[in-house]
């Protein structure tokens, strides 16, 4: 069956889904139910979301968990680099006088409270500002670093999303790129917030489950999960990255 147009399609026949759109270079991976997805690396991107000092670190009493996902994410990292794909970091990176951003956006980071320091204000510990960019807050965490290389793309981010008002929907269609995979944190907030963006513009969209953790109730994590599929997105793991089949 193909879906799409002569351009821009997918070839599904039973459990095996290509997404190459005829691509000569392809690579063929194992996702959630024993499905297999057929892509070009080349026109693929890892997006890493929001695993940065303010949302991982003890230091601000995060959970473990999202600290835990480091070695999953550097091992995806290395597969996506061996297979050719592009690797992008979206992270929060705002003005310090927050003056692009809404009422909404700034009480929902207070959490309501007054005392509790919001986007653009001084962290305890002299941390400095909250989630501005080239602060310590806002920087990625310690131990994904040495994942980094020069080539990498480095987006700011100023939504939940990672699209609005950003250069990443630019950086992506200059380099050709129609299908992302991405990792971070919240896995149904900005992780999911950026899916459906990516989605809505028509990009193919894959979850790596490992890359991603969450402080939400489960229930918020399993919405997540069960949308990916009615958005017509994919779930995999990083361990599905390596090995690969060639065709």
């Amino acid at each position: 069956m193909k879906v799409g147009n002569k351009h821009n399609y997918w070839l599904v026949k039973e459990d095996v889904i290509d997404i190459s759109r005829g691509s000569k270079s392809s690579v063929t991976i194992s996702v959630e139910d024993n499905k297999q997805l057929t892509l070009d690396p080349s026109r693929a991107a890892f997006i890493i979301i929001d695993m940065q000092n303010f949302f991982c670190s003890p230091v601000l009493g995060r959970s473990k968990e999202a600290l835990s996902l480091s070695p999953a994410i550097t091992g995806a990292v290395d597969s996506c680099r061996k297979i050719g794909m592009s690797i992008a970091w979206v992270n929060w990176g705002n003005r310090l006088d927050t003056a692009n951003l809404p009422p909404s956006l700034l009480y929902a980071f207070k959490g309501g409270k007054e005392k509790q320091p919001g986007i653009g204000e001084l962290l305890p510990d002299n941390l400095g500002a909250s989630l501005v960019k080239d602060s310590w807050s806002a920087d990625v965490i310690e131990e994904l670093k040495g994942s980094i290389q020069p080539e990498d793309w480095w987006i700011d981010k100023y939504r939940v999303s990672g699209f609005p008002g950003t250069i990443l929907d630019q950086t992506l269609r200059a380099n050709g790129i129609n299908t992302l995979f991405f990792a971070g944190v919240n896995t149904d907030q900005c992780v999911m917030g950026t899916i459906m963006d990516a989605a809505f513009l028509g990009y193919d969209c894959i979850l790596l489950r490992d890359c991603t953790a969450t402080t939400s109730p489960s229930y918020a994590l399993e919405a997540t999960f069960y949308n990916m599929k009615a958005i017509g997105g994919f779930i995999t793991s990083s361990s599905n990255l390596e090995p690969v089949t060639n065709s």
